[in-house]
């Protein structure tokens, strides 16, 4: 099963995926590919934030087999741009998991409490 999470952690944000579908045969695993896609991405779009100097400071992006994770200090002025990034990625996984429960596991953003 892939497991997928997605949060915000002080400053960062970040998507952290692990597992394999076990939907059909590695290597031709078609729910496999959407989740990876999904989150490959989610990576190539936060490298383009950081080209274009709207991070902190370098994303850490680790892709290998059955695992990502992506995570990234956005400048106070472009939080809004990567958040958004990040809620189009979790919105493809949502999608994913409603449609194969049994082989895409998704804990979503938990919104922190502006009191």
């Amino acid at each position: 099963m892939i497991k997928a999470k997605f949060e915000i952690s002080g400053d960062a944000l970040i998507l952290d995926m692990k597992g394999h579908a076990s939907f059909a045969e590695m290597g031709k695993d078609p729910v496999c590919a959407g989740a990876s896609i999904l989150a490959m991405t989610v990576a190539q779009c936060v490298r383009n934030m950081c080209d274009e100097g709207k991070l902190l400071k370098a994303p850490t992006i680790r892709i290998k087999n059955g695992r990502v994770l992506v995570v990234c200090k956005p400048r106070a002025e472009h939080y809004t741009e990567a958040l958004h990034l990040f809620y189009i990625g979790e919105t493809g996984m949502h999608l994913l998991s409603a449609s194969y429960p049994d082989h895409v596991s998704l804990i979503p953003f938990a919104m922190p409490d502006k009191g």
